[in-house]
């Protein structure tokens, strides 16, 4: 058996067994964020590709970056599968595999050489990958539509890491490595266009010199080199964290999206790093909620007391990372890694508190821990004592994946099981309820509706509830051409005007002016008090000022209203922004309105705006 057929076959049975695992997954919906990245964006829906749709696609995001590699691969999905997520989620599935022999390739230069070249040899790291690959907690990576982002960055990472171990290797036999070296930064790079987590290569990469390769070269000036480079980066990366990053995300108007600052949630950070290791060592699908919007921020290292014992944990594992990263360099590697994954999701930026596929490479890193431990255990009498074991914690890792899975595959299902884990999510009870929903098919005498209706009331009373929930059974009512209660009004504007407002909110606010303007009836104008809470207390974009306008204008029939909010709008954008507004408005036959907004235009310097003469007078 030459060289290749021996890895030819671990790699088949990784692919194998790592498809079975998820195939489950592949029937189930969309879920939270892959409504508003892929199911109402609608840059993304191309129904042909064509150089049009993949730049309206490629620029979905906007932005420096915008991760369009990402979006182009939604809208490849969209010209295939129109919004039938089976596509999707077998998409995600396909690039999991590429990564599963990715990770396969990388552990085999990362554990320790086997001197015979066996079939046998292949098998701890094809044990390595395939722990990860089918690591139950990846179920809500892999089956969640939009963290293809994140596989599909982690994807370039990864075949950055392998250059980068092939040029310094060269260099440490002497040889020119260099090549390779660059070239790992540069394919990293592109990982960017996926999602920002590819920012953090220099820093797995610094981990590798840390542990496994040591700064080492035959040409003491390469390794010098080397080792000033990183010195570089370290300099360089705490300069943009303190004077770039920190001052860009500490602004209290930036956290007004959250209801904590960035002081507690870095003490929160403290709690939710240890339940990540827990998650990953002691796999328990029961104790992944999916939402987590129940959590409560640390405010002090004491309140609660386990944001301390969390810190210390923490603090116990950076401290065991540098002292084993001579005499046990994998182990180090492994929390190395474990540690470096998280750097952006639990930094200052003013992101959720916790999402699972923020442990996509993670897991890795803790597997790779626990493998360098694994190896150095004596064999002892039995010798297939030890391969017996991991085979039994594969297995146990497969069925529980499958079970997660499946779970997954069923929307109503997945749907309950977050309810009965984490009553107190409105995200999960708000989910529960629109499946009912769709079942009752807009029918007020279905059970289902009954059904919808008690759970949308039940989460609407959750601590710390959104507004989301009433949001459910004002559209539940509509839908079904019954009368929204007063009361659901009052709460849903209670609610914007005393919790923090971030994207959430303008999300469900946006969601329902999609659905009034394609036909849904509602009470035009306690919908404008609500949205008008949000125009008092967030900047939006300027669209999204336009869209309240003109469901004003059109819709409610107040042009003092629309006339408020198209200024506002241009207050927003920019000279081309304001002539387009005019051009808009007098297209509709709104010429006084239109004067009005170029005045407005004029009168704050933004742009001077002349009206054309009018005609048939």
């Amino acid at each position: 058996m030459t060289h290749a057929q021996r890895f030819l076959l671990p790699a088949a049975v990784l692919l194998l067994v790592t498809a079975l695992a998820y195939f489950p997954a592949l029937s189930g919906g969309f879920l939270f964020d892959d409504y508003s990245n892929i199911v109402h964006r609608e840059q993304i829906h191309a129904e042909q590709l064509d150089a049009d749709s993949l730049l309206a696609a490629a620029s979905a995001y906007g932005g420096l970056l915008g991760r369009p590699l990402a979006t182009i691969s939604l809208a490849i999905d969209h010209s295939i599968w129109a919004l039938d997520p089976f596509g999707y989620k077998l998409t995600n599935l396909l690039i999991h595999l590429a990564n599963v022999l990715l990770v396969f390739a990388l552990v085999r230069r990362l554990l320790p050489e086997r001197p015979e070249n066996t079939l046998a040899a292949l098998m701890p790291p094809a044990a390595v990958a395939l722990a990860w690959a089918i690591h139950p907690l990846q179920v809500s990576t892999v089956a969640y539509v939009v963290q293809r982002m994140e596989m599909m960055a982690l994807a370039f990472v990864l075949l950055g890491l392998l250059a980068y171990l092939r040029g310094r290797r060269l260099q440490m036999a002497g040889g020119n490595g260099w090549p390779w070296v660059a070239g790992a930064f540069a394919i990293a790079a592109i990982g960017l266009l996926c999602k920002e987590t590819a920012a953090l290569f220099p820093a797995y990469t610094l981990a590798l010199e840390l542990t496994l390769l040591r700064f080492a070269a035959t040409d003491a000036r390469a390794g010098s080199r080397i080792r000033m480079g990183y010195v570089v980066f370290v300099t360089a990366a705490l300069l943009a964290f303190f004077f770039v990053l920190v001052p860009a995300y500490v602004a209290p108007e930036v956290y007004a999206i959250r209801d904590y600052g960035p002081g507690e949630r870095l003490l929160t950070q403290l709690r939710v790093l240890p339940t990540y290791l827990s998650w990953i060592v002691l796999p328990q699908p029961a104790s992944y909620l999916f939402y987590y919007d129940h959590l409560q921020a640390s405010r002090s290292l004491l309140d609660p007391l386990t944001t301390l014992f969390g810190g210390l944990l923490l603090a116990a594992l950076a401290a065991l990372a540098w002292a084993s990263r001579h005499r046990v360099p994998l182990l180090s590697l492994g929390l190395m890694w474990f540690f470096v994954s998280h750097a952006l999701s639990s930094n200052v930026v003013p992101l959720e508190q916790v999402f699972e596929h923020r442990n996509y490479f993670a897991i890795l890193g803790i597997v790779l821990a626990i493998a360098s431990l694994v190896l150095r255990m004596p064999a002892g009498r039995i010798h297939w004592l030890r391969p017996a074991t991991v085979g039994v914690v594969l297995a146990g890792l497969l069925v529980l994946t499958l079970i997660r899975s499946a779970t997954w595959g069923d929307p109503l299902h997945l749907a309950m099981s977050l309810v009965a884990r984490n009553p107190d999510s409105s995200r999960a009870s708000m989910d529960l309820g629109e499946q009912f929903m769709i079942r009752a098919n807009n029918d007020s005498s279905s059970r289902f509706y009954a059904l919808a209706e008690s759970e949308f009331e039940r989460g609407s009373r959750v601590p710390n509830a959104s507004p989301m929930p009433e949001q459910g059974l004002i559209v539940l009512a509509a839908t079904a051409g019954q009368p929204a209660k007063p009361e659901w009004w009052d709460r849903i504007v209670s609610k914007l005007k005393n919790r923090a407002i971030g994207p959430q909110e303008l999300g469900m606010i946006t969601g329902m002016l999609s659905m009034r303007q394609q036909g849904v009836e509602f009470d035009d104008a306690r919908f404008a008090e609500a949205y008008l809470v949000l125009v008092d207390r967030m900047d939006m974009p300027p669209g999204q000022y336009y869209a309240f306008a003109d469901h004003a204008l059109t819709l409610l029939g107040d042009e003092s209203l629309a006339t408020g909010l198209y200024q506002a709008a241009i207050d927003h954008g920019d000279a081309e922004f304001a002539s387009a507004v005019v051009q808009a408005l007098l297209d509709a036959g709104h010429r006084d309105i239109a004067r009005a907004v170029a005045d407005h235009a004029a009168n704050t310097g933004l742009a001077v705006i002349e009206l054309p003469p009018e005609t048939g007078r």
